[in-house]
C-alpha cells in the first residue's frame, strides 16, 4: 500500500490507510467497529508493534495471563518482539489508533487480503477469511504466532497452507501477497 491509500473491511466497516511505509518502520491507521472482537492471543518474532489511540478507546491485553490496558486518546503501548498480546474494541463507540512496526513486517499486506476475501463474500462473522486455507495464509502474511503452540509446527502448518492454497482460487489470488 502507498502512503495515504486507505482500505476497507466491507462486512465490519473497518478500516486501515498507510501512513507511511519503506524504511525501519511501517505506519498505519485502523479505525474499527463498536464490539470488535479481539484476534486470538499472538506474538511476532520479526517485529514490535507500537499501538497509539488517536480516538476512543482500545482495550489492549498483554502477555500469557492476558493483562488488560486500557488505553484513551494520545496513549500507547509497544508488544515487544515475542510478547504474547491481542486487542479489542470492547465499547459501544468506534476507536481509531496507530500502529507502528519496527522494522516493517507483513501485517498490512495480511489486512490487504483479509479485506479482499471478506469483500468478495468470503468472510466469517470476525471479518477474517472464512475458508481454513485462507485464514491459515493471513495469519502466515501477518507473521503472528499462538503461543504455546511449537514455532516449528506453527511455520509448518502455515507452509503447508500456503502450497495447498496455491491450488485453488483463493490461494493462487492471494498466496504471493
Amino acid at each position: 500500500m502507498q502512503s495515504g491509500e486507505t482500505i476497507r473491511n466491507d462486512v465490519t466497516g473497518e478500516t486501515l490507510t498507510m501512513l507511511e511505509s519503506g524504511g525501519v518502520r511501517q505506519l498505519y491507521a485502523v479505525r474499527i467497529p463498536p464490539r470488535r472482537p479481539s484476534p486470538p492471543l499472538h506474538y511476532h518474532v520479526a517485529f514490535a508493534e507500537t499501538f497509539t489511540v488517536m480516538e476512543g478507546a482500545l482495550d489492549f491485553y498483554l502477555g500469557r495471563e492476558r493483562r488488560r490496558v486500557t488505553l484513551g486518546p494520545g496513549q500507547r503501548v509497544t508488544a515487544e518482539i515475542g510478547q504474547p498480546h491481542t486487542f479489542g474494541n470492547d465499547r459501544d463507540e468506534w476507536t481509531t489508533f496507530t500502529v507502528e512496526t519496527r522494522p516493517p513486517g507483513g501485517v498490512v499486506a495480511a489486512f490487504e487480503m483479509a479485506y479482499a476475501v471478506a469483500n468478495a463474500g468470503g468472510a466469517a462473522r470476525d471479518g477474517l477469511p472464512r475458508n481454513l486455507i485462507a485464514r491459515l495464509n493471513f495469519i502466515r502474511i501477518s507473521e503472528g504466532f499462538l503461543p504455546g503452540v511449537p514455532l516449528f509446527l506453527q511455520r509448518g502448518l502455515f507452509a503447508l497452507a500456503e502450497w495447498v492454497g496455491r491450488g485453488n482460487a483463493v490461494g493462487r489470488r492471494f498466496a504471493d501477497v
